[in-house]
């Protein structure tokens, strides 16, 4: 992807949505959000529909699933980005599952967040480095079987080590 990166975010957390401008944007001039709102719905019918990433909150307070917010925001045509404070295990596959293309943690620094944020606006997946476990213990039926080496990478970027690293050990 070239050019400016439209983000919009879906969080039930006034705080949230008032500040993610400021956050996401400090210093970047291919990033910009366009829509904040408290519900999917609310941004489909705005001008986050048009957004290349959606930031979503895992567990908004009108009780949607997640997953059902993935297939909506996936159906309008942006890609979805998981902000979410949570790292349960079952939520972060459910969210991956239903078509997220990344999951990060609303503690990690924000310029780990602008960096899933390029990705998935690239078609590329991201997931916070401290849950990459999730992925190498999961034993669903349609996980992908991992080679010895694959799981090695895996298992080494989940202990934090930065890709350039695992790739040295790897080599």
């Amino acid at each position: 992807m070239t050019g400016v990166i439209d983000v919009a975010a879906v969080d039930d957390h006034p705080i949230i949505r008032d500040t993610v401008a400021v956050w996401v944007t400090t210093g970047e001039s291919d990033i910009r959000v366009v829509a904040t709102a408290a519900t999917v719905d609310a941004l489909l019918a705005g001008p986050g529909r048009r957004a290349d990433v959606v930031l979503l909150d895992l567990d908004l307070g009108d009780g949607t699933a997640v997953a059902h917010n993935v297939r909506a925001i996936l159906d309008a045509g942006p890609a979805v980005l998981v902000l979410s404070a949570s790292d349960r295990p079952r939520a972060v596959l459910a969210a991956i599952h239903a078509g997220a293309r990344g999951y990060t943690l609303k503690n990690e620094q924000a310029a780990q967040i602008r960096s899933a944020i390029r990705e998935v606006a690239a078609g590329r997946d991201w997931i916070s480095p401290g849950l990459a476990h999730i992925f190498a213990t999961d034993d669903a039926a349609e996980r992908p079987t991992l080679s010895h080496q694959e799981r090695r990478a895996l298992e080494l970027y989940a202990t934090g080590l930065p890709m350039k690293s695992v790739a040295r050990k790897m080599a």
